[in-house]
């Protein structure tokens, strides 16, 4: 049972004829990307916004 998740995406690609393209993972790049990008960019933000207000 190691690859279950893996072979349910596979058993459905064959019954549905669901087969992703590049542009399907590039997508999700970017999605998975922005998702951990995200809590670095509102941090660096706050940070600057903080020391602006110090002066």
């Amino acid at each position: 049972m190691p690859h279950q998740p893996l072979t349910a995406v596979l058993t459905a690609a064959k019954v549905t004829g669901f087969h992703p393209g590049p542009a399907f993972y590039a997508e999700w790049v970017l999605i998975i990307g922005a998702i951990i990008g995200l809590p670095f960019y509102i941090t660096r933000l706050v940070r600057d916004y903080r020391k602006r207000q110090r002066r």
